[in-house]
């Protein structure tokens, strides 16, 4: 079998979707598959551009029907090329936020809809998401038909792995991943107010974020540009993650801290609490920071729940590893042919 991944083109600053189907790859390839890899010529972001990239995807299928069986498979947010591909292909759906960022009057809305989510769902022969919440989602947002969805979630990096280190309670290091809105940091400023702490934050913070931390007196440090082993000695560093986020699409820092054996105080929407497992993180309310204080507050000071914490999310990441993730995708593959 012959798997053909489509990919976005590169930016600088994005690059989760390539980092995972890039290590599926060498998953697939153990496995005996054939795997190319394909990058799009141009971003996908205008008419035009889109239709250059149409016009390059009809290119890239082999000609002889006498070639191995093989199949198609969009990795994200150029779901629009299968119009031009002819053997059956599989789209990923990551999350819904195109659609929730722009209001129905505007004509990205529209773009997304038709020309990312719901003519390309029609034509795939599959499409898979990454939680129940995005599935949920795109029922709710398009008309995409229910019968192809189906739910493949992430898997945590292998490269993740248990870091053991004693919690310090006068003075724990806080995790913090990522820094757009839905991230939610704000609200964390808030709530550390007054609390003796480091805030480690992965992202540059914008200047109004940088204001707050400065008036609630918080020992904030921040990254930018880090490299995959930088970010996971990150984890390694801290004493928790706090993962607040307003919204996700999966929600993989919670499963990278529990793969290192660090306590998660999260959000308690979905799909943060699924995929943090049965007891495998504290749940908060995200808008709450007075919830996020209480949250955190439990587990600087109860030893045998932080231990609890620590040991239900080893178990819980330990569901996502990437071979049974890539049983889940090969044996969508083989249906197909």
């Amino acid at each position: 079998m012959q798997v053909r991944l489509f990919y976005r083109k590169p930016y600088p600053t994005a690059f989760s979707i390539e980092r995972l189907f890039d290590q599926l790859t060498a998953v697939f390839t153990r496995r005996g598959v054939d795997v190319k890899r394909l990058e799009l010529p141009h971003y996908n972001n205008t008419p035009t551009n889109v239709r250059l990239n149409l016009g390059w995807a009809g290119t890239q299928e082999p000609a002889s029907s006498g070639e191995q069986p093989s199949v198609n498979h969009i990795t994200g947010d150029v779901n629009s090329i299968v119009f031009r591909l002819h053997r059956p292909t599989v789209i990923t759906i990551h999350d819904c936020n195109p659609l929730l960022r722009y209001p129905k009057w505007h004509p990205r809305y529209w773009f997304y809809r038709w020309m990312i989510f719901e003519w390309p769902a029609r034509r795939a022969a599959a499409v898979t998401v990454i939680s129940e919440k995005t599935r949920q989602e795109v029922l709710a947002l398009t008309r995409c038909p229910a019968d192809k969805l189906r739910v493949i979630p992430n898997f945590v990096d292998p490269a993740f792995t248990l870091s053991p280190k004693d919690f310090r309670v006068d003075y724990p290091t806080i995790l913090q991943i990522g820094v757009k809105p839905n991230k939610n940091l704000p609200r964390l400023a808030e709530a550390l107010r007054g609390l003796p702490c480091r805030l480690e934050i992965v992202g540059q913070p914008s200047p109004a974020d940088i204001q707050l931390l400065e008036e609630y007196r918080i020992d904030a440090h921040w990254a930018t540009g880090l490299s995959d082993e930088e970010v996971r000695q990150r984890y390694a560093n801290c004493d928790l993650l706090a993962f607040v986020s307003t919204y996700e699409g999966f929600g993989l820092p919670i499963l990278e801290a529990q793969m290192t054996g660090r306590p998660v105080v999260t959000s308690r929407l979905s799909p943060h609490q699924e995929v943090a497992g049965d007891g495998g993180a504290v749940l908060v309310d995200p808008y709450d920071p007075a919830a996020i204080r209480r949250g955190i507050d439990r587990v600087i000071e109860d030893e045998g729940y932080r231990r609890d914490l620590i040991q239900r999310g080893r178990e819980n990441a330990a569901h996502y590893h990437i071979e049974a993730i890539a049983d889940q995708y090969l044996a969508l593959y083989s249906s197909l042919l």
